[in-house]
């Protein structure tokens, strides 16, 4: 069984028909219409009735579809979760803060930060007031 299949399977219940299953899946109709029929000979089992003008999912092609769409939901969850670890910042990062406004704008920003990059610590560090240098 391979991930090609279930999504075949899942745009054949989803179109009925297997012409515009193929199109959806961007595969010819009787490549398809081939991993399909290799997939029901592995499970013994038909997944689809052919009528005339449409396709109908066999008892057993209703059971077989809940679980592959649970398995392609939680394949595509996998592939987020795998890329968004490229984008969570880890390690330890300082930040300076004026006290004066630290109470003010801190406690949200921290809030926000955390929730975003639980995987960071963060220290925050009281920084000198700014200094004039124009000479007044």
């Amino acid at each position: 069984m391979e991930m090609h299949q279930l999504r075949y399977v899942v745009a054949v219940a989803r179109t009925r028909n297997f012409s515009r299953a193929a199109h959806d899946c961007h595969v010819s109709q009787p490549s398809l219409s081939q991993q399909i029929q290799k997939l029901e000979d592995e499970l013994s089992e038909p997944l689809f009735d052919l009528m005339k003008r449409e396709v109908k999912l066999t008892p057993h092609g209703e059971t077989f579809l809940r679980r592959a769409v649970k398995i392609l939901e939680g394949a595509n969850a996998a592939k987020r979760e795998a890329t968004d670890v490229k984008r969570i910042l880890r390690g330890t990062m300082t930040v300076g803060v004026l006290s004066a406004i630290a109470p003010y704008l801190l406690p949200d920003v921290l809030a926000t930060f955390t929730k975003k990059s639980p995987a960071c610590n963060l220290l925050c560090r009281k920084t000198p007031p700014p200094v004039c240098l124009s000479g007044r």
